[in-house]
């Protein structure tokens, strides 16, 4: 990519925004912080552009890493962890089975799952990115994701099935 035409940029700004936000939130908590990230990432990118090389998959994947580490370093800043909230989360992710105690339970459940557990649910079902793209923005491999997912997915199924006790045994 040579030079980033107005255009081109005003286009890809509203097809990825919407999604780099809600990434950004759900590690934040905060809208304004999340905000002040994509659009960091989306500055670093029109000075990145010269250089850049790769295809529409690549850069959003540029994207959304350069928007991690921004909220990463934000987090550092505030020293606190990251949370999905449960909006943000998809049905078909939700539907693993009755819930006893309603939406607080998801929230509880996600709170305990790692940084990285959150961060591959939220790119492969909130976002709809494939385990490569997942791969490239965590900086992991495939394998990783699809381990991570599973392990995060089968936790929230343990934690929020009737007799879920999340201090027995787990991942």
């Amino acid at each position: 990519m040579r030079r980033l035409a107005p255009e081109a940029f005003q286009d890809l700004y509203e097809r990825l925004a919407d999604g780099l936000n809600s990434f950004a939130y759900s590690m934040l908590r905060d809208a304004n912080a999340a905000e002040d990230a994509v659009q960091q990432a989306f500055l670093e990118l029109v000075q990145a552009a010269p250089t850049f090389r790769g295809d529409g998959r690549a850069l959003r994947a540029w994207l959304f890493r350069s928007v991690r580490f921004r909220c990463l370093d934000e987090l550092r800043r505030r020293q606190r962890r990251p949370e999905i909230l449960h909006g943000q989360l998809p049905d078909d992710l939700l539907s693993t089975g009755p819930s006893p105690g309603g939406e607080g339970d998801l929230e509880a459940a996600m709170s305990q799952l790692t940084h990285q557990q959150r961060s591959v649910l939220f790119l492969r079902h909130v976002m709809g990115m494939s385990g490569h793209e997942v791969a490239a923005i965590l900086e992991i491999n495939r394998a990783a994701v699809f381990a991570t997912a599973a392990r995060a997915e089968r936790r929230l199924r343990r934690l929020l099935s009737d007799d879920g006790d999340p201090d027995q045994g787990g991942v």
